[in-house]
């Protein structure tokens, strides 16, 4: 995942900068400055291998940010969200709001933060100019373990988006005596410059900030919500869901300005680097009608000549093309800025390194259509395999042609 992810990352921010952009104070109701000493995480700084730095850290970051919990989740992989992923998922310390998720659960979790106690595995460096690439500033190391290291803290971002509904999420790297501080959204990643955490108060301002920050700011989908008992129950017997499904509850705009409202189960993490469209599909239950819908979710692409699903079922349905499902509700998710993706707008910063990749502005975006139906892979038979595949070719063959 870190070679993919690679070419999509924009740094290094300045860590006040980054602070006030993503967490400004302004906009955190009833903010409460918490002091610190001259000289933080001593015991954390004194530690001569990784593993002696967790609980130290824990305990000299908890008085900077009382309501979230640290916990020491080295050992305690993530065994409930990660099926599709090929490797273990086990950030060193898990951050959370909640006071009951143990270990590492990537459903519930705030800030994933990863230790490395060797420089060589810092996947980031000071930025410099390579001659033989026309003089273009880079800050991304190439060496194995710099890219082991990438791939991880890559893979702990994509689990947590792939498994809640966020517009984006926060991460720490601790390398030493240096942090940085990553934002991640499905444009990209944004990186701070090392952080001295013991000597510069970024580092414990950014949690004293993010535990006091409104859920929007920390990245949580708030137009996302969980059902309650009696609905999610109508709904796992409508939709054929097993009891324990987790199920969640959103609206969907429809075109006279009303709205769907839906019922659907929680997500699975896909085992995808988060940059995409991040599509989220499957079949839910329409609160109004008491039928059954599905439901899209995704970031679509943000640009003018790119035209939203939903506009183009809307003209297929009103050229009458054939065996072509009808949109009863689509439109851009509202409510806050962060339903747009924000790393593009960074990364032509004078203190931007240029990403490798064309960084593509994203927008969150949902939409039902009225027809459900089985997956094309679970046919009973080759029979219904090609009569899927013939409806397919005639309805594309009436606006094809």
């Amino acid at each position: 995942m870190g070679e993919e992810m690679r070419g999509y990352i924009v740094g290094p921010m300045p860590a006040w900068k980054f602070l006030e952009k993503f967490l400004p104070v302004d906009k955190i109701p009833q903010y409460t400055s918490i002091g610190r000493p001259k000289d933080a995480f001593p015991l954390t700084l004194r530690a001569s291998k990784e593993a002696d730095a967790y609980l130290p850290f824990i305990n000299e970051m908890r008085p900077f940010a009382p309501r979230l919990r640290f916990v020491d989740s080295h050992n305690l992989p993530d065994t409930k969200n990660c099926g599709t992923f090929m490797f273990q998922v086990k950030p060193d310390v898990c951050v959370y709001s909640d006071d009951y998720s143990e270990g590492c659960d990537s459903s519930t979790l705030d800030i994933p933060i990863e230790f490395k106690w060797d420089i060589a595995h810092d996947p980031f460096d000071t930025p410099f100019t390579e001659e033989d690439s026309l003089g273009i500033k880079k800050f991304i190391k190439t060496t194995n373990k710099a890219k082991d290291t990438l791939g991880q803290i890559t893979a702990y971002a994509a689990v947590q988006l792939g498994s809640q509904y966020r517009t984006h999420a926060f991460s720490v790297l601790i390398v030493e005596d240096c942090a940085r501080i990553l934002r991640w959204d499905r444009e990209g990643a944004i990186v701070t410059e090392p952080i001295e955490y013991g000597a510069d108060p970024a580092l414990a301002e950014f949690f004293s900030r993010y535990s006091q920050a409104p859920l929007e700011m920390r990245g949580v989908d708030t137009t996302v919500t969980v059902t309650s008992n009696a609905e999610a129950q109508v709904a796992r017997e409508q939709l054929n869901l097993a009891p324990a499904t987790r199920m969640l509850k959103t609206s969907v705009l429809c075109p006279d300005g009303s709205s769907v409202q839906v019922i659907f189960p929680a997500p699975t993490a896909p085992g995808l680097p988060p940059v995409g469209q991040a599509t989220q599909a499957c079949p839910a239950y329409d609160v109004n009608t008491k039928k059954m819908v599905f439901f899209k979710d995704s970031w679509r692409v943000d640009l003018p000549n790119v035209l939203p699903e939903g506009e183009t079922y809307a003209k297929l349905n009103n050229a009458h093309v054939c065996n072509m499902p009808m949109c009863i509700a689509c439109g851009d998710v509202g409510g806050s800025l962060e339903q747009q993706t924000q790393t593009v707008k960074s990364s032509s910063a004078r203190w931007a390194c240029p990403p490798l990749k064309t960084v593509v502005p994203h927008i969150h975006y949902r939409l039902a259509l009225n027809i459900v139906r089985s997956k094309l892979t679970q046919f009973c038979c080759t029979r219904e395999l090609v009569q899927a595949i013939h409806d397919a070719s005639i309805g594309g063959s009436s606006f094809v042609y």
